[in-house]
């Protein structure tokens, strides 16, 4: 009988691509399903608050390092929009047990299998949803704010990699179990990971790029030539692991064939070739790159003069130069005519001692002034590769005012006539001690608030010159005249300044004169220098 009405005139014949468009179909009506979820929507919204909050909280962003925040978008991700990614992809495999139709679902023209894929095709506008957000928060960067670097298109791409990766495991833990806990557990599971993780950085940190968060980040950003991250071999790995977890889904569910299979056999190759990839060293022409430009940066970098001052950058960061600049000319600004005629020049230096385990930091600021003496620079005055936060404006602020009030620098290794060197650098006493924090207040509106945070045991407040080498110490006398200087009218203190400036620079003047100079309560004790 089946053979007669399937000859029969009229029939219309079995369209044999029906299954995919059916499967094609559940996948677009899956697809609005998880991005209208309250889930997606929440992380989404959290996502792109926590990056819009950080633009207001946090200043260095506003000063961003482009190939720094593209592996910080991706993590971001991963956890918020992955998170929701392999909540909701689990909640809409178990949908039909949780509302009692199971039973019914067998009766449909789509098999598990069929299904499964749906689901699995349905996490694909998640991905889409965050690579639209991370492209947007980088465009914005590089359009809004004076933006160092570029991301790299690999990194960009591990944040939806990863929202595909949880999806998939979503699904699997779905055929797998009709616990709607697993899927949170999972995810609870992946959170601490990150923090287990964490203490394998100190052995070269090779384990986290078989985590999903992909290595260690260095102790300050770097030039991208420098970075030398395997994002490509990550991105082939996630996605490995992906397609991995796909693929046990659907077998999972009962699919079998040729296509399953050669399907999982690529997803291992990607997975091997990218793990295997990612963990080997970086080549020695990377090596040596980074060894150069840290022991060496005046050949690695671009200068400009602006206002007498020379600023030289590093590859990536010229667009610094104006804001360093402001700083600098605030401070010179406040200093009489005659302290003027100091030529000044401003080096971008970078300090990651695992560019060169076998340096030492006194090693590395011997290197530094024969670098700053070959370039013709002698007592170059450093700085760093962060920016945009009251922290950086007083480091910077407060070499200048040392340079300008000593002649010297907190690195060059020699007592200046009003510091000393001691393990914080050079000790500014006395006098000078007093000017060097009253002229970084002048360009450093966060400087007593600083001066409150950040004071040692001692009472005292190093400045740096990069994060990890403290040039300039103040002692607590010095830094309390200073800070009470600093809270009366400024016109008043800068003529006392003005006045007075060959005797609160003279080796001989304690805190104590100096106060009485500017006006100001004496300091209970008095440093030894």
């Amino acid at each position: 009988m089946t053979a007669v009405l399937a000859e029969a005139p009229g029939t219309p014949a079995i369209d044999a691509t029906a299954p995919r468009r059916a499967v094609l179909a559940l996948a677009r009506v899956e697809m609005v399903r998880m991005l209208r979820h309250p889930v997606t929507v929440a992380a989404t919204l959290l996502l792109a608050g926590s990056w819009v909050s950080a633009w207001f909280a946090i200043g260095t962003t506003r000063y961003p390092v482009l190939q720094e925040l593209d592996r910080d978008s991706a993590i971001g991700m991963m956890i918020l929009l992955g998170g929701a990614a392999l909540i909701v992809g689990n909640l809409a495999v178990l949908r039909t047990h949780r509302d009692g139709t199971t039973g019914l679902s067998q009766v449909l023209i789509l098999p598990d299998r069929a299904r499964t894929l749906a689901h699995l095709l349905a996490m694909l506008p998640l991905a889409v949803v965050g690579s639209v957000l991370i492209l947007a928060r980088m465009a914005v960067l590089a359009i809004c704010a004076p933006a160092a670097g570029h991301p790299n298109p690999y990194e960009l791409a591990i944040g939806p990699a990863a929202v595909l990766l949880l999806g998939a495991l979503g699904v699997l833990l779905g055929r797998l179990t009709r616990s709607a806990v697993v899927a949170p557990l999972a995810l609870l599971v992946l959170l601490a990971s990150f923090v287990a993780l964490e203490p394998l950085t100190n052995g070269g940190g090779k384990a986290m790029w078989l985590a999903l968060q992909g290595g260690p980040a260095l102790e300050m950003p770097t030039p991208v030539s420098l970075m030398a991250r395997p994002a490509a071999a990550h991105l082939g790995y996630l996605l490995g692991l992906a397609g991995l977890l796909a693929t046990a889904a659907v077998l999972r569910a009962g699919a079998r064939g040729v296509r399953v299979a050669v399907a999982g056999a690529v997803a291992l190759a990607c997975t091997v070739a990218g793990g295997t990839a990612q963990l080997s060293p970086p080549s020695r022409a990377v090596a040596a790159a980074r060894t150069a430009v840290m022991n060496h940066p005046s050949q690695h970098e671009t200068c400009q003069e602006l206002g007498h001052v020379t600023y030289c950058a590093l590859a990536g960061f010229s667009r610094w130069i104006p804001a360093w600049n402001m700083v600098v000319q605030a401070v010179v600004a406040a200093v009489p005519a005659t302290a003027r005629s100091t030529q000044l020049t401003v080096r971008q230096r970078i300090v990651v001692m695992a560019f060169d385990p076998g340096t030492r930091p006194e090693q590395l600021l011997a290197v530094w002034r024969a670098d700053d003496a070959a370039a013709g620079t002698p007592r170059a005055i450093g700085i760093g590769t962060q920016w945009g936060d009251s922290r950086a404006a007083a480091d910077l602020a407060a070499q200048v005012a040392y340079r300008l009030v000593t002649g010297e620098t907190g690195e060059t290794g020699e007592a200046g006539e009003a510091g000393v060197e001691d393990r914080d650098g050079a000790t500014a006493c006395g006098g000078a001690g007093v000017l060097v924090v009253w002229l970084a207040g002048q360009a450093s509106t966060g400087l007593r608030l600083l001066a409150q945070d950040e004071r040692d045991e001692r009472g005292g407040v190093s400045f740096y010159e990069t994060q990890l080498f403290p040039t300039v110490y103040v002692p607590a006398p010095e830094l309390a005249v200073a800070t009470q200087a600093l809270a009366r009218p400024r016109a008043d203190i800068a003529a006392r300044v003005q006045q007075s400036w060959a005797t609160l620079t003279a080796p001989g003047t304690t805190a104590a004169q100096a106060a009485q100079i500017l006006g100001v309560p004496a300091p209970a004790t008095s440093t030894a220098c």
